[in-house]
Order: structure tokens, then sequence, then C-alpha cells
């Protein structure tokens, strides 16, 4: 692949970071009269630097989940560190090994 379809394949990417692969070499092949395969396509947009990562979606703070936030802080302003020792913060991870999760992927 030429540096002028490396730039095009930029072009293609930057248009759509939500295109899939093979979007992606659908896109290239229109405008070209070279046959390209997913797989080669896959290896240059590596190459070129472009990474998949998955889209984060986070939801909107409303005026009603500020206030409560800002009134939770006030109760908790006095706390000593010793106080803290005994508050329990939950976090909730997923992990997957081996399988697609459906989260929308983008390119940057």
């Amino acid at each position: 692949m030429q540096e002028r379809d490396q730039r095009r394949l930029t072009r293609i990417i930057k248009r759509d970071k939500r295109a899939t692969l093979p979007e992606v070499a659908a896109n290239f092949k229109v405008g070209s009269s070279k046959s390209v395969t997913v797989r080669t396509i896959q290896r240059y947009i590596i190459d070129i630097g472009f990474r998949s990562r998955r889209l984060n979606h986070v939801p909107l703070l409303t005026a009603r989940h500020k206030a409560s936030r800002l009134a939770w802080a006030h109760q908790h302003r006095d706390w000593t560190v010793d106080d803290w020792k005994h508050f329990a913060w939950s976090y909730e991870s997923r992990f997957q090994l081996n399988q697609a999760d459906g989260q929308v992927r983008v390119t940057s």
C-alpha cells in the first residue's frame, strides 16, 4: 500500500470512527481500482497508529443529581479519617474472556 493509499485510509477512518473493519474496507475499495483484503486494511490501520477502544457512555447529571451529591458532601464534610475507614466503597467491574461484549467501539 502506497503512502497515498495510507492517507486515504486515514481520511476514511477519521470520517466515520464507528465504522467496522469491513465497512472501512468497502469504503476504501469504492474509490480505488486496487483489490485489498480486510486483513490487509486491518494491518495498515494498526501500522498507521489507530487503536480500537470502547466508547464510554456517561449519563449526564441532572439538577437533582447535583443537589443530592452536594447534600451528601455537606453531610460528610466533618468526618475524620477514622470515620472514613469504616465506610465501604463499592465498585463494580465486569470481566469477559474470549467473547464480544456488544459494546460500540471507535478508532482513535
